[in-house]
């Protein structure tokens, strides 16, 4: 007879974790066994969803596999390495998170209005965010969001800016409290065979809601959300998040890039909550400064890369009329079902039919199948890893916390880049490309609440993160100009 410690937990063996726990679901003669709640669900129940492996479908690194061979890797992969991760920051932070809750409600705080979670629930709410933070993403990832999602207006939300446009988490949150609801509220334990740390406290459940608010981006304000899941939030939208956390390291890893080291070891180990939320420890700004180092080195290496950028180029002209042959004009908001079956190896398949001159309308109907005979040809280019594009010139810049980007700052770069090449630019012969990426949080000024640092005096404040953000280049911009190398 197996022992309860195989019968409850599956194993998903991993390049960059090792390990990856999964519950497996038990009868209620193996839960008992165990010493484990009954359940009819388990995480297993979860991965096995339409929605999560969409996933395995949807590339994580868009077009960069086309110049980095070994980057064959999915959104589903780093669904599962996020799920580890913060499962990790879950088991680490419990027990100051528990303190805190205990200090706020013996003052009658805002914790006394909800019960103190047990670890268990607090990990698993973790898991699952991390597992389902992408769960909303179409083909190519964020470029779906760009080039097609923009045409709708997000949900409504009070702390929300109006102007803002959909994207995948907003996709993402219908699809968890819509679709997955019911999988997420069966869930009654986290990975372990220890029952009194594995299991959720009677009458526990994990609100779908509190996923939802989890993954926002950019972070929404909610007090009617429980405490503890307001001060979890900075996992998921803070200086480092359990999310880049794992991309970095996997996309390095598989890219073969050497990005430099990244310790999230000594991070979690000098990380706490205190009554200002997540902290971290004086000793462990050196992880948090390498870190930074790393993830911008990634954008500037390989995000940002000459001949990603140059495809890109091509398949910002291709993507929306693809979207459109595919999908229709309608909003993926209302129409869910359809939106689960669109991913990338539909979209390739019918690129490549396209690229053969098959399908080609040049005034196509929306949902048709068809698209113009120029967009067959672009995805020729694109499918052979042949852009029509080539950089001639580049400028780099790396900004620190005090730097902004102002638009006399831009225009200057974009002149630097047209220079002698301004007579021909009027020609349609050249593009100028500004790619920018900001490391520094939602609001850099503001760091109090997403990270304060513990001084070895015993004082919170917020001042070394920003001596940090002002050392470090927070911001790299890579300019490029393009000439088209093909009619």
């Amino acid at each position: 007879m197996a022992h309860p410690q195989f019968e409850a937990v599956n194993l998903i063996s991993d390049p960059i974790h090792r390990y990856i726990e999964l519950t497996k679901r038990l009868t209620p003669q193996q839960s008992e066994r165990a010493g484990l709640p009954g359940e009819e669900v388990a995480e297993e129940d979860l991965l096995d969803t339409q929605w999560l492996q969409r996933l395995r479908r949807i590339s994580q690194l868009q077009s960069a596999r086309w110049v980095f061979p070994t980057a064959e890797h999915s959104r589903f992969t780093h669904g599962l390495g996020v799920m580890h991760e913060a499962g990790l920051w879950g088991h680490a932070l419990y027990p100051t998170l528990r303190e805190t809750l205990l200090a706020d409600t013996l003052d009658e705080g805002p914790a006394s209005e909800h019960a103190i979670p047990s670890e268990a629930l607090v990990v698993e709410t973790l898991r699952v965010a991390g597992l389902l933070h992408d769960v909303g993403h179409g083909p190519f990832a964020h470029f779906f969001d760009d080039h097609f999602l923009y045409r709708w207006a997000a949900p409504a939300h009070p702390s929300r800016d109006p102007a803002k446009r959909l994207t995948h988490e907003d996709l993402g949150q219908a699809i968890i409290e819509r679709e997955l609801a019911p999988v997420i509220a069966g869930l009654r334990r986290a990975p372990g065979v220890e029952p009194e740390r594995v299991a959720f406290a009677p009458g526990e459940r994990i609100d779908p809601a509190w996923i939802s608010f989890l993954i926002s981006k950019p972070p929404i304000a909610d007090p009617l959300m429980p405490l503890w899941v307001r001060r979890l939030q900075p996992l998921f939208s803070g200086v480092f998040t359990v999310d880049n956390l794992d991309y970095v390291r996997r996309d390095a890893y598989l890219t073969g890039v050497a990005s430099g080291p990244v310790d999230a070891d000594r991070l979690r180990r000098y990380c706490f909550m205190s009554e200002r939320g997540l902290a971290l420890y004086e000793p462990g700004l050196g992880a948090l400064e390498m870190f930074l180092t790393a993830r911008l080195f990634m954008y500037s290496t390989v995000y940002f890369h000459r001949t990603v950028r140059a495809i890109d180029l091509d398949l910002a002209e291709v993507f929306e009329p693809s979207i459109l042959a595919l999908f229709g004009d309608g909003d993926p908001l209302e129409a869910l079902d359809s939106y689960a079956t669109l991913d990338e190896y539909g979209l390739l398949h019918e690129a490549a039919r396209w690229a053969r001159g098959e399908m080609l309308d040049e005034r196509p109907a929306p949902g048709s199948g068809r698209v113009p005979a120029r967009v067959g040809e672009l995805w020729q280019g694109i499918l052979l890893r042949r852009p029509s594009w080539r950089a001639v010139r580049e400028v780099r810049r790396s900004l620190t916390a005090d730097d902004r980007l102002s638009p006399a700052s831009r225009t200057a770069l974009e002149e630097e880049l047209r220079a002698d090449l301004t007579e021909r630019a009027d020609d349609g012969r050249f593009r100028f490309d500004l790619a920018l990426k900001d490391g520094r949080p939602q609001n850099p000024l503001q760091v109090d609440g997403r990270l304060i640092v513990a001084r070895r005096d015993g004082q919170l404040d917020a001042t070394a993160v920003r001596e940090l953000l002002e050392r470090v280049p927070a911001v790299v911009i890579v300019g490029r100009a393009y000439e088209r190398t093909a009619p």
